[in-house]
């Protein structure tokens, strides 16, 4: 899960510029870390501006990756640029971590204990399904997955992960609760060989 260190109450709207007490929280966080750093690199600009241009740019950022970008500065001594802090707050992310991500939370979502590290890997496993992930060889998800994860990373922005919602058994048939977690249990086990079988590789390799 990432850090939620910055204190906002809800997610900025998607196609606006963040909200002017967010960027107030976010530079008054700055300034408390960085002391007179902070200060030095805004000396020759006009602060409002800076504080508008950064609103403007930080628009279609979650409330969790503006917390993992101000996680991220922990570690810097020197206030991050504009373009540092997106990128703090968006990390490259690994194809083949976020699809052994999607395989075993698809898989947690029949019970509702998924967790997702990003969005955009919730919807890319969305547009390939649980039947596929559940099922497919890692080596014939590659393609397809490099596809559609990314495609959403190229959206930049993305609606929230709604909450699942329990499937009703279709009309004449009862739901087996032992079934679906032997289900569960099945595609776990096999998310849990195709990552050893993927870190041995990855040791044989190095």
């Amino acid at each position: 899960m990432q850090p939620k260190n910055l204190s906002l109450a809800t997610s900025p709207p998607k196609s606006s510029a963040l909200p002017e007490p967010w960027i107030e929280r976010l530079f008054a966080r700055f300034e408390a870390m960085y002391g007179a750093r902070f200060a030095d690199a805004w000396k020759c600009c006009s602060i409002a501006h800076v504080k508008a241009v950064w609103a403007e740019d930080l628009g279609g950022f979650s409330r969790d990756e503006l917390a993992a970008g101000i996680a991220g500065c922990r570690s810097r001594d020197w206030p991050p640029t504009l373009p540092e802090f997106m990128k703090l707050c968006r990390p490259p992310i690994d194809h083949q971590a976020a699809l052994l991500e999607a395989i075993e939370q698809m898989a947690r979502r029949e019970s509702g204990r998924d967790r997702w590290s990003h969005p955009a890997i919730y919807w890319a496993a969305v547009k390939i399904g649980a039947y596929d992930l559940g099922r497919k060889t890692l080596r014939d998800l590659d393609a397809e997955w490099r596809k559609a994860f990314g495609d959403q990373m190229a959206l930049g922005q993305w609606p929230e992960i709604p909450e699942r919602l329990p499937a009703l058994p279709a009309p004449g048939q009862t739901h087996s609760r032992e079934v679906g977690k032997e289900t569960i249990q099945a595609m776990l086990a096999r998310l849990k060989s195709a990552a050893e079988a993927h870190c041995k590789a990855s040791d044989d390799g190095a």
